[in-house]
């Protein structure tokens, strides 16, 4: 192994990871015109096809909106988006909010695109990152082929999965098909269809349809633990057996993940100086939806404006601690009695107005919206699932 360099201001950054968080901070740090030497490093050989992210974003330009350049890559958006459950379908509508998605080789483009007019910027494919370790003021980060030394870190790989949790894991598998007839609804996205309590969890459909021939459709569970892709892959075809029954299809490409639905430590932040977590890792992800696009953005805009300022990272969570608080209750309530999160997440789409849960689901929520979501769910549990949560905050005080 060889020592690329013992000068640490050669690299000011290594951003360890080319995906949503990592790339979003290279484009930031691009957009705030850092001059400062930064390098990305990702495992894999070269830009992946790999992930659609979604979230919702406000048409509105006085909300905080997403930088231009993202909105420029944006695969597709929707203004309306369903639950179904026992036989009924729960439909919300709205101009202001839009459903969207971006594709993750399109995000890749965009980063190699911005950086080729840039000496002080690299990616670097095809480095696996063995060892971090800081030694002085510096950090060097070890891969198999040599040792790189750089003022700061910071690592957006997913953590690994906790055996012991306080939430669940969301698994999912699914597959890009086009079908050879017309099978979708392409102004609908399909957020929870068939949603169902059974042997894995809490279970359902997800469809994003971007034509009535072409869409990605995913099996998705909220279990306790992690469950087999082979199962997912199981599931999954049934599903589609049923839903391209009268047609045939074929397959783009395929996706899946196990994600943390618990909130993620940031103790170990404050303890390792000159590193920094970004993405799950960073507490980017909402614990009761899988949602991390949005939070990763947040994080990525405050971590640019801290190094153009201060030349320092400093440790943000994108994540607001009363989100944090009602996503634990839920989780609470969910861990609980798993067949409840039917209703649970019905009774949300019956009673709750679009724009409200919008806002809730992207951390913009006032506080009458949140008395909305508060009164939407089964009541006895939560309150059960509060009173705990008091009783073990006093005795940890």
């Amino acid at each position: 192994m060889t020592l690329l360099s013992t000068k640490p201001s050669e690299i000011d950054l290594i951003i360890i990871g080319a995906g949503a968080a990592g790339l979003s901070l290279l484009l930031a740090l691009d957009a705030a015109d850092y001059a400062g030497k930064v390098m990305v490093l990702e495992r894999q050989q070269g830009p992946q096809n790999d992930r659609i992210w979604s979230f919702w974003h406000s048409a509105d330009p006085r909300e905080d909106s997403l930088p231009e350049y993202i909105e420029a890559i944006l695969t597709h958006k929707w203004q309306s988006w369903s639950l179904s459950a026992d036989g009924n379908e729960y439909l919300m509508r709205d101009t202001l909010f839009q459903y969207c998605s971006l594709r993750s080789e399109s995000l890749s483009a965009l980063a190699l695109e911005r950086i080729s007019a840039r000496e002080n910027f690299q990616i670097r494919f095809n480095y696996e990152v063995a060892e971090i370790t800081t030694k002085g003021s510096s950090v060097i980060v070890s891969t198999q082929e040599e040792s790189l030394v750089a003022s700061q870190v910071a690592d957006t790989r997913p953590p690994a999965l906790r055996s012991q949790h306080e939430g669940l894991i969301q698994c999912f598998y699914g597959e890009e098909i086009m079908c050879e007839a017309d099978i979708f609804e392409p102004s609908t996205v399909k957020l929870m269809q068939q949603l169902n309590h059974s042997d894995l969890g809490i279970e359902f459909i997800y469809i994003l349809p971007f034509s009535t021939k072409h869409a990605l459709v995913e099996f998705t569970c909220f279990s306790l633990s992690p469950v087999a892709v082979s199962v997912l892959k199981t599931r999954l075809a049934a599903a589609l057996n049923e839903l391209a029954a009268h047609t045939s299809y074929t397959v783009k490409r395929s996706e899946s993940a196990a994600l943390p639905m618990y909130l993620i430590n940031q103790n170990r932040q404050q303890h390792k100086s000159h590193i920094i977590y970004g993405g799950i890792a960073g507490g980017a992800m909402r614990a009761s939806t899988g949602y991390s696009f949005i939070g990763s953005q947040k994080w990525a805009k405050q971590s640019a404006y801290d190094l153009v300022k201060t030349n320092t990272l400093s440790v943000n969570v994108p994540i607001p601690a009363i989100y944090q608080m009602m996503d634990k209750l839920m989780l609470s309530v969910l861990r609980d009695d798993m067949k409840i999160g039917v209703r649970m997440f019905t009774q949300l789409f019956k009673t709750v107005p679009p724009q409200r849960f919008v806002r809730f689901m992207s951390e913009k929520a006032s506080f009458t919206d949140f008395m909305y979501i508060i009164w939407a769910m089964p009541k006895p549990p939560f309150l059960r699932a509060l009173y705990r949560s008091i009783r073990v905050k006093i005795k940890g005080e």
